[in-house]
């Protein structure tokens, strides 16, 4: 059987036609044709597909017999409409490709020979206005309108394989211009939702396009208060997506919003008590919207001891002044204290479940200031520096592993042996680096085998002590390293470069850092030195300052088993360092 002709190869495509997807055939596009699109070569564009000159008259097409491609085609209209309606394999015509490429005077020119193609879908179900859309060509968009609005119009309801329009995909992709522009040409489209049921109001609100969303409400204000498939409302979106500068934007423009529900009861507070935004908790919002109930009964403020939010629980506390409203019970009969006190009791050590008991004791089982303060704060920032503390260990140990093998100077092709190998200063190098994997390895070890095992197990000030310690080696592991490869080129430069690493790098390293944080906190805030009990059940103390007003700026902490470990490191590093001598 002979095998078609490059002219009769076609490929089938969806596209959208009255909601059901119906096989389009057309033509393969050919490559030099291709080539021509992509690289926007006007020449052979216009007078390869007889395209309207500037004098509105249209080229006639030229056919060189002796070229083998020219040679397959007719030199008459059906083969130019031909090459015209052709696409590539993925379904793009020749319009798609010219205003993907922003060839927008070429792609101007094919829209005025066939209109048609503005309606037509690649294997994506992307119209030509899609692709626009998505590169943000907003020059081309603005030409269409002006020639044809009507036709653009239409183009505009036209929907991808996941029921986006193109204002959804500008929304999606952050061109603002581009969006104000459909916006103008179709106000209705705006309304539209895809197949999630996700309007292009609501794309820009979870992308973080706040001037887009203003602009949208400003030409649009009804938009404010359109209600999504899950029942949620813009500002809604704007507070689950923590944008607290839109949240607060709808709040001065649209305040009514903060009254919305969406289907499970929950109001704007509801939300920003999820996601942390204590901002928008102040008294004129009033205490009737901030205590209001969901569904399952739970106020902001159970929402907030959820989460463990301490910054919002204490916003709505000061807000909420009658007692008895902080006491709402939720359909499971929990109060917010009774929430806050289980979400702490998870993970608390002895000594904090020692502090939650006499709390209990003191104060009842409701809130005030010392709940505050004396057990959420506490421990809220313990987990934070536990996170820090893990996450340097794991940095450390990273670059000294890598370090211990990737080292100064290389290998010797012939034996595989370290060429610096036999220098005092390397040796000092490798010991320095072991030293500090070590204990940045000590110090994750710390951490993990507590979270893993026993919450009580956690000893952050022995953890933060032997990171310290890791990053002392560490700076002096690169000391001596650049010492052994600068010293034969200029032994002046890796003389400083190591006497520089060893100020921090040497056994006082966190005593330098504390001397220079106390001298900071007197310059700035006059404060006279103090001494107390870092900790219930301690016996280190923590060298402190203390203002007029009762702030506290700690200098520095110490625990006897760390002091230890830290000398007896030091100590047998330099004892290996005097036997290499």
């Amino acid at each position: 059987m002979a095998m078609p002709s490059s002219k009769l190869l076609c490929e089938r495509l969806r596209a959208p036609i009255e909601g059901k997807m119906v096989p389009e055939l057309r033509p393969v596009m050919p490559v030099d044709l291709l080539a021509a699109a992509i690289k926007g070569n006007r020449d052979v564009l216009i007078h390869r597909l007889g395209l309207q000159s500037e004098e509105g008259t249209f080229c006639q097409v030229t056919i060189d017999p002796f070229h083998p491609t020219y040679q397959q085609m007719e030199a008459d209209q059906h083969a130019v409409q031909h090459e015209l309606g052709s696409a590539t394999h993925f379904g793009d015509t020749l319009l798609h490709l010219l205003v993907t490429k922003m060839h927008n005077e070429l792609a101007l020119m094919v829209f005025q020979r066939d209109r048609s193609l503005l309606n037509t879908h690649n294997k994506d179900s992307e119209t030509p206005l899609h692709c626009a859309a998505k590169v943000g060509n907003l020059l081309i968009i603005q030409a269409l309108i002006r020639h044809n609005p009507n036709v653009l119009k239409d183009a505009l309801r036209e929907t991808n394989k996941n029921g986006d329009t193109a204002l959804h995909v500008a929304a999606q992709h952050g061109h603002g211009t581009v969006v104000r522009e459909l916006m103008n040409l179709d106000q209705r489209v705006a309304c539209m939702v895809n197949m999630e049921g996700l309007s292009p109001l609501y794309i820009a609100t979870v992308g973080g396009y706040t001037s887009m969303v203003k602009t949208m409400l400003k030409d649009y204000p009804s938009l404010a208060c359109e209600q999504y498939s899950n029942g949620m409302c813009p500002v809604h979106v704007a507070a689950q997506v923590g944008n607290i500068k839109l949240v607060m934007h709808f709040m001065k423009e649209y305040p009514e919003d903060a009254k919305l529900l969406d289907y499970s009861g929950q109001n704007l507070f509801h939300f920003a008590a999820e996601e942390n935004i204590a901002e928008l908790f102040t008294s004129e919002m009033g205490a009737s919207l901030i205590n209001a109930r969901d569904h399952e009964g739970n106020t902001p403020l159970h929402i907030a001891a959820i989460k463990g939010h301490t910054s919002v629980m204490k916003a709505i506390y000061k807000i909420l002044t009658d007692d008895d409203a902080t006491k709402v019970e939720n359909n499971q009969a929990q109060t917010p204290f009774d929430l806050s006190k289980s979400q702490i009791e998870e993970n608390a050590t002895k000594d904090m479940q020692r502090k939650i008991n006499s709390y209990v004791e003191s104060y009842g089982r409701h809130f005030t200031p010392e709940w505050f303060d004396d057990i959420m704060q506490p421990y809220q920032n313990k987990w934070e520096r536990t996170q820090v503390i893990g996450l340097g260990s794991v940095l450390i140990t990273t670059v000294t592993f890598t370090a211990a093998f990737a080292i100064p100077g290389g290998y010797s092709q012939d034996s595989g042996a370290p060429i610096l190998g036999r220098k005092y200063m390397f040796k000092a190098f490798i010991l320095a680096n072991t030293y500090s994997f070590v204990q940045a390895f000590v110090s994750l070890v710390t951490l993990v085998s507590s979270a893993l095992a026993d919450p009580d197990a956690v000893d952050l000030h022995y953890a933060s002590y032997t990171f310290i310690g890791a990053a002392g080696c560490m700076v002096l592991a690169f000391g001596l390293g650049s010492y052994v490869m600068l010293a034969p080129v200029s032994l002046p430069i890796a003389i400083i470069v190591l006497l520089s690493t060893l100020h921090m790098g040497s056994p006082f390293m966190y005593y330098f850092i504390e001397l220079h944080k106390f001298i900071f906190g007197i310059i700035l805030y006059g404060l006279k030195s103090t001494k107390q009990i870092s900790s219930p059940g301690s016996e280190e103390f923590t060298d402190s300052t203390e203002s007029e007003n009762g702030d506290k700026f700690i200098v520095g902490s110490g625990l006897k088993k760390a002091v230890v470990f830290q000398m007896m490191m030091w100590s047998l590093l330099f004892i290996f360092l005097f036997a290499l001598a």
